[in-house]
Formats: structure tokens, C-alpha cells, sequence
């Protein structure tokens, strides 16, 4: 039986021969998704699908969608979907405006969303959290609900080949066999940033290897980079709820690695990456909170 480390080796070897997928090729990646998703963890998906990425941009969104699995498992497989938490002016989730009103056949949702990715035209399903009788829920539907909208986005300046928007509820309607049997904050929304911070990093670490490889690097010469995804996957899977103390080093780590290995991109995809590494560098900043609560 292959070790861990020689299934992820064959795993980018498999995903090297794959075309590279941009966001023109959004059928390919929608089939790629689902066919991971049927045979491979979330983080061992996000490697598979990172590594067909033509740009950084499309492997965050290989990242993400697999991210969406650890919040509710039973999204088909070959969906694209959207978790919507961020309002304009909005810092605490506690603060927000969106409201769940319930009524005998389930639940109105009024309000804005300011970051949606992939509305209007390639959304499946999102899944909103928003306020009701004090406390946060988690709702999810259809991309074509009545009542939805899309509106002005927040501005992000990075991931510029994956189209996105802002919306706006009036009135949606939405039975409640679609609440989640979750805690808003504590089960959706406060462990989503952990999910994500692996499953992108993971993702974004599948592309710059096979960049690597395209350039002439073989995967031994890679090996830093392979070494640290067996690590975070590793952790990932004893920890897979939340932040661990071990983490936070780990994930510091790959940035690091990442940056180390840029040097080698093209001119093309090292611009690409300049924008799109400010995600990450967003995220750290939420992880050293996160790590200073958890000192105290």
C-alpha cells in the first residue's frame, strides 16, 4: 500500500496531465469537481483540482468549492456554491442586517451580501448567514430563488478571472428542511475561515508545483513544497474542525514556501500572483487573531 506521501505524488502526476482549466473552461471544472469529489477527500480534491489551474485565481476557486463540502457534505458534487456572510460596513457577523424572519411554512430572508462569487450567471447554491430572533442561522437555495437580486460587489483587488457580485433579498422564501441543524456563528461561519485557509493553501500549493513542473522542475526538486502538503493534510486530518496550536506554524510555513518558489513563475503568471497572494496575506492577519485568543 502507497505511503501518504507517494498517493499525493501520484495524485499531482495524475492532475500534470490534465488540461489546465481557466475560467473559460468552467463545464471541464465543474466535471473535474464532481468526479474528485466521488473519489477523493475535500483536501486531497483540492490538490487534484489545484493542480489543472491556469492561474491562481482558478485554483482559490478549487479550493473554495471543496471548502463549501466540509460545511455541508450533501452539495452535489458537480454544484457551485457560495457561503455569504460579508455586508458593506460590516466587521462582527453579529452586526449584520440580513434577517430570517419565520413564518408557518418556514423562512423570509430580507437583506445584502456584498461578496458573492460567481453571481450572476455560473451560481448554483449559496448558503447565507443571516440574524433571527438574536441569534445566527444558516439558510441555503437555489442561485434562482425568487427574490434574489445581484447589486454593486464589495472591491477586492485580487482574483480578477472569477467573476463576482453583491445581492439582495427581498422576501426569499425558503422552507425550513433548507436551515441548517447548525450554529451559525460557532458551526458555519467560525470554522469556515479554517476550512478555507487549507483547502486554498493546499490548492494554490497544487498550482505552483505544476507551474514548477511545466518549468522544468521535477517533483523531488519540489520537494519543500510536497513535503509541506502532506503535512497540512495530515493535520487537516486530525483536526478538521477548527485551529489547532500546530497549524498556525504550518500554514505560515507554505506561504513562505510559496513565495520562495514565485521566483520561477512567468512574467504573466508571476503578475497574476502578486494580486492574488494578498488573499493569503488577508488571512494571516485573521489567523494571528485567532492564535492570540487561543494563547489566553
Amino acid at each position: 500500500m502507497p505511503t501518504k506521501k507517494q498517493r499525493l505524488l501520484q495524485l499531482l502526476q495524475q492532475s500534470f496531465v490534465q488540461p489546465q482549466l481557466s475560467f473559460s473552461d468552467l463545464p471541464q471544472f465543474r466535471q473535474q469537481l464532481s468526479v474528485g469529489l466521488q473519489e477523493y477527500s475535500s483536501v486531497l480534491n483540492s490538490v487534484f483540482l489545484g493542480a489543472q489551474a491556469a492561474t491562481p485565481g482558478m485554483a482559490f476557486l478549487a479550493g473554495y468549492q471543496n471548502t463549501i463540502r466540509c460545511l455541508d457534505s450533501d452539495c452535489p458534487t458537480d454544484q457551485l456554491a457560495a457561503f455569504c456572510v460579508s455586508e458593506k460596513g460590516v466587521k462582527k457577523p453579529w452586526d449584520m442586517s440580513s434577517q430570517l424572519t419565520q413564518f408557518e411554512q418556514g423562512y423570509a430572508l430580507n437583506g445584502q451580501k456584498g461578496y458573492v462569487m460567481l453571481l450572476p450567471n455560473e451560481l448554483d447554491r449559496l448558503y447565507v448567514i443571516a440574524k433571527s430572533d438574536e441569534q445566527l442561522k444558516c439558510v441555503y437555495f437555489s442561485a434562482g430563488i425568487q427574490g434574489l437580486t445581484t447589486t454593486d460587489s464589495l472591491k477586492a483587488p485580487f482574483i480578477e478571472d472569477i467573476p463576482h457580485s453583491g445581492v439582495g433579498f427581498e422576501n426569499v422564501l425558503i422552507p425550513e428542511s433548507q436551515l441548517m441543524a447548525i450554529d451559525g456563528h460557532k458551526g458555519a461561519n467560525k470554522p469556515f475561515r479554517y476550512w478555507e485557509d487549507m483547502h486554498v493553501s493546499l490548492a494554490m500549493m497544487a498550482w505552483m508545483a505544476r507551474e514548477a513542473y511545466v518549468n522544468g522542475k521535477t517533483l523531488q526538486q519540489l520537494e519543500s513544497l510536497t513535503e509541506q502538503m502532506c503535512q497540512l493534510i495530515e493535520n487537516f486530518e486530525e483536526q478538521p474542525d477548527y485551529y489547532s496550536a500546530e497549524v498556525f506554524p504550518l500554514l505560515d510555513q507554505s506561504h513562505e514556501i510559496l513565495e520562495f518558489h514565485s521566483k520561477l513563475l512567468s512574467e504573466s503568471n508571476q503578475k497574476a500572483w502578486q494580486k492574488d497572494r494578498l488573499l493569503l496575506q488577508m488571512g494571516q492577519k485573521i489567523r494571528h487573531l485567532v492564535r492570540a485568543k487561543m494563547a489566553l
